[in-house]
């Protein structure tokens, strides 16, 4: 890896003497590229995955086009930049860093900082997850501006929390410190608690009139003095927060740059002050210690008695701690806390003695275990890889972070932190104790507690501390103790990790502006494989719910092309009872849900229509367009039975069916209206008489409703009845005994096979004779064992002349009004009618509306009386 070794003499003749160049206020002639040589004395924050980090003294190391390298260079950050790193970004020691990091100018426009945000020297970042402020620090001295007054704060809103605030937009914000408050503090110890809203300052330096301060200028403006404070700012309710200053208590020593930690102890948690010293050698414009001496012996002690403060008590406690690490200041350190809270782990690392900046600097790393409060070194590091004026961060529970600072003054040379050993970004594993080679955001795990560590504290990896008691001093106080008894509520905690890997960004630096939109936009890792399979299920639904809508779609158009299925067999025997032709008037269509009977088996009365016989329903047809079907297409006569006690004839007739109890009845809504399709049938059938069938068609007024006339008594016309009793042995017409056991055979002309089962029973397979079946018990009548037979012959037609007769009820019993239409009606005891005591009665398939009944008899007994 490269190493960039600088000339020291040459080098510190240009930092000391001038700082009017550098990066960001325009590259060299013939530059290619700039890399960080170090970052001292830098301050940042972590707001959830992005760390902000401002100020500091910045070097940079320009590269050109003939491959050879300028002197490092600080140019004090001109347009008052501060830089982000998200943690979704990878890197390595060989990684140029300037290349993955944005930036964000604090300038309105991007222009020069000047006073409005000028470049300041250590200070701090108090911050919880979604703001920040700027607070302390120094800056350098210049007659260009003037500095920003001494109450005066610079706070950055990345996001808003909270009531919800119209009109927010992330960016920065002016702010001003309470009465008896200033900015004029610098070298203290800054510590954000998230979870709890708030964010400290602890101890520092100032001038001595509590004035302005400035680096490096003279001893009026040197922050050479202790400040004994304790500054808290208190963000619970965003653009309302709440600045206060505590002195510190008599028993708690400021100091200059110590680390501080918030430890998830207690009701809110507590402070715990980490190193830091007296006196340092880089607190007034000489860079020597004012009093080395005492500084030597004091500051050790920061290490050996360790300062807590409990938040919720508002209290400070000290407690003692054996072999721990010598003085140092301008170190670093986190806490990583054991997965059952038994134990709480803060790693300490870097930084140096604070009074010889050319001497070695610390590379070691320190852990203080609490609460057994036990320090052990856990890696011993080498002078060549140490660092102060750094800063660490945790990116994930197990990896730690140092981002800047610088190495030592000792020798002729320095070394800039842009290689192997060491670099500007460094990680370290915190449960294995070494540094690693880079940074992988798909790389972590949860926090062991090291081997090193649960041996000497007990437990494992996971936890399960058993010494839980400072060992072996014991509490300092009950009321440290009653603190640590005290567990942190956990469910204020929050966790921003894993993150989405961004992919390295190698390259070079470029004079634009990057982005930095305020908090950084890393994606966690599972959002790809989830969002994948969400995507992946979404577009497999829909593939399903487009096939299901295209069947439904063929299958409604299929349903909508087809014509609803009628029963034509239905549809033939209205019209053979009718004996007319169709009117004009709406029809009626029917759907047959009867169950089917074979001609030959079903010889018992014909089943029942079931419950659930749909309503015949009216469809309108063309109008006047009559439909014929077969040979006739001319209007037929009207034909009803023709059976009343009192005439003692059978038969057919012509009849107006607008007055016969057997027709369609207006008035009533059951009534069955003029059938559409024309029947094949030159007239009409009895079920247990012979017939007579013309085939001549009869006159019918079109205007008027062919209905069948008032029930009466008329003769059968001689034509007709001399015809029928010339047929097989039937009885005359004129004879008195109408239940005489003579059997009449039928005659019926013009009719198929098929056409003439349908007198009987609609059938899609009749089995029909022309001639009598041999055998059978009687000619024409049906018995259990064989089909019906009939013989067909052609008729003359009746008289034209011949008045339309009247029709009866159907003769039979005197319990005939109980049946529910005339082919229903059951023979007296010995008729003709039936093929014997024994046989089985039919019963008709169609069945007439009780109400029309019961309006047909009342009518007829009006015409009786």
């Amino acid at each position: 890896m490269q190493r960039s070794r600088i000339s020291w003499l040459p080098f510190a003749a240009g930092w000391l003497t001038s700082h009017v160049h550098g990066q960001e206020s325009g590259w060299q002639e013939n530059q290619v590229n700039a890399t960080m040589c170090w970052w001292h004395q830098l301050r940042a924050a972590t707001l959830k995955d992005t760390v902000y980090l401002d100020g500091g003294h910045l070097s940079w190391v320009a590269g050109l086009a003939n491959g050879s390298f300028l002197p490092p260079i600080e140019d004090n950050n001109p347009l008052g930049y501060m830089y982000m790193l998200n943690f979704s970004t990878p890197f390595n020691s060989s990684t140029n860093v300037s290349s993955i990091l944005t930036r964000r100018s604090k300038a309105p426009d991007g222009g020069a900082a000047n006073n409005i945000a000028p470049n300041y020297k250590d200070g701090a970042l108090l911050a919880n997850n979604d703001e920040f402020y700027l607070y302390g620090g120094l800056l350098r001295m210049t007659t260009a501006y003037s500095p920003p007054d001494a109450d005066e704060v610079l706070g950055y809103m990345v996001s808003q929390y909270g009531a919800n605030k119209e009109s927010f937009h992330p960016g920065y914000v002016n702010n001003k410190l309470p009465e008896g408050m200033t900015r004029f503090v610098t070298y203290g110890g800054a510590v954000n608690a998230p979870s709890e809203n708030k964010a400290w300052y602890f101890g520092g330096y100032r001038s001595d009139s509590w004035g302005p301060i400035y680096e490096y200028f003279n001893a009026t403006y040197d922050p050479s003095q202790i400040s004994n404070t304790l500054i808290k700012l208190d963000m619970s309710t965003q653009q309302q927060e709440v600045w206060s200053n505590k002195t510190l208590p008599r028993d708690t020593q400021s100091r200059a740059n110590p680390s501080v930690v918030w430890v998830p102890v207690g009701a809110q948690g507590i402070l715990v002050v980490l190193g830091g010293v007296l006196f340092p050698d880089y607190e007034n414009s000489n860079r020597t210690s004012l009093n080395r001496a005492q500084s030597e012996q004091e500051s050790p002690g920061f290490m050996q008695d360790i300062d807590v403060y409990d938040i919720a008590g508002d209290r400070w406690y000290t407690q003692p701690t054996i072999a721990g690490p010598p003085q140092l200041a301008m170190g670093c350190a986190v806490v990583a806390t054991a997965q059952d809270y038994s134990s709480f782990n803060i790693y300490y690392y870097g930084g140096y003695n604070g009074l010889d900046e050319y001497s070695d600097f610390n590379d070691d790393v320190w852990i203080l275990s609490l609460p057994s409060f036990m320090w052990m070194k856990v890696r011993s590091g080498e002078a060549s890889h140490a660092r102060a004026g750094h800063q660490c961060v945790t990116p994930y529970p197990d990896q730690m972070i140092t981002i800047g600072g610088r190495t030592s003054y000792k020798g002729d040379s320095l070394l800039c932190l842009d290689g192997d050993n060491p670099s500007i970004l460094q990680a370290y594993n915190l449960t294995a104790n070494s540094w690693m080679d880079s940074y992988d955001p798909n790389s972590w795990n949860e926090y062991g507690v090291p081997e090193m560590i649960h041996m000497m504290i007990g437990g494992d990896f996971s936890g399960g501390a058993t010494m839980t008691t400072p060992t072996p001093s014991g509490w300092a106080t009950a009321g440290l103790a009653k603190v640590f008894a005290s567990a942190y509520p956990t469910t204020k905690l929050s966790t921003f990790y894993p993150y989405s890997t961004m992919g390295a960004a190698n390259g070079t630096q470029s004079d634009s502006q990057g982005s930095g939109g305020g908090g950084g936009g890393g994606t966690p890792s599972w959002v790809g494989p989830v969002l994948g399979v969400v995507l992946g299920l979404v577009f497999i639904t829909a593939v399903v719910v487009g096939v299901l809508l295209y069947r439904r779609r063929r299958l409604l158009k299929k349903n909508a092309g087809s014509e609803p299925s009628t029963d034509e067999n239905g549809t033939r025997i209205i019209s053979w009872m009718r004996g007319q032709q169709p009117s004009d008037g709406k029809t009626i269509t029917t759907e047959d849900t009867r169950t089917p009977y074979d001609e030959l088996d079903s010889r018992g009365p014909t089943p029942m229509r079931s419950p659930g016989f749909s309503e015949m329903k009216e469809v309108p047809e063309m109008p006047d367009t009559p439909l014929v079907e077969l040979m006739d297409t001319s209007p037929s006569p009207k034909y009803e039975l023709v059976g009343d006690p009192g005439v003692k004839s059978k038969g057919f007739i012509p009849t107006d069916t607008k007055h016969s109890p057997y027709g369609s009845n207006p008035h009533t809504p059951h009534s069955v209206s003029t059938p559409t399709t024309q029947s094949i049938f030159a007239g009409n059938a009895s079920h247990n008489y012979a017939s007579s069938i013309s085939s001549q068609p009869a006159t019918i007024n079109p205007a008027e409703r062919p209905d069948s006339p008032p029930l009466g008594t008329t003769n059968i016309p001689n034509s007709i009845n001399a015809h029928l009793n010339g047929s097989h042995n039937t009885a005359p017409a004129n004879s008195d005994n109408i239940n005489s056991n003579t059997n009449h055979q039928s005659i019926v002309s013009g009719l198929s096979d098929r056409d003439a089962a349908h007198l009987r029973q609609p059938s899609d397979a009749p089995t029909v004779s022309s001639t009598a079946t041999a055998g059978s018990t009687a000619p024409g009548i049906a018995s259990s064992a064989s089909p019906p037979t009939f013989t067909f012959s052609p008729l003359s037609p009746p008289s034209q002349t011949s008045p339309p007769l009247p029709v009866s009820p159907p003769t039979g019993d005197a319990d005939w009004h109980e049946a529910s239409d005339y082919m229903s009606v059951q023979p007296r005891q010995g008729s003709s009618q039936g093929a014997g005591v024994g046989s089985p009665l039919r019963r008709s398939v169609f069945r007439e509306a009780e109400d029309d009944l019961g309006e047909r008899e009342r009518e007829r007994d009006e015409e009786r009386t």
